[in-house]
């Protein structure tokens, strides 16, 4: 008597095991899925960003243009800032 009972348990416990798997393997399943189906609609508008932002940086680069902001931009205003300072001692 007591055989039957704990074979029933466990292909009861088998069985419901065997559900809560399959229920956590499909919604894995959906989970990866739509990640990746995200990911593969992202993919080309990201390609595109990277690629604008790559020229971007090569044109800056050929034209020396962060040279150019910082000796037309950036010097003036700190010459301006510490020529406005009051010194003890004249140099």
């Amino acid at each position: 008597m007591k055989n039957r009972k704990n074979k029933k348990k466990k292909s009861l416990i088998k069985s419901i095991r065997g559900k809560i798997i399959k229920g956590f393997f499909s919604c894995l399943n959906k989970i990866l899925k739509g990640f990746f189906g995200c990911l593969l609609k992202l993919l080309p508008k990201l390609l595109v960003a990277c690629g604008v932002a790559f020229i971007a940086t090569f044109v800056v680069y050929i034209t020396n243009t962060e040279n150019k902001l910082i000796y037309y931009v950036v010097r003036p205003l700190l010459n301006k800032h510490y020529d406005s300072q009051v010194r003890d001692r004249k140099v």
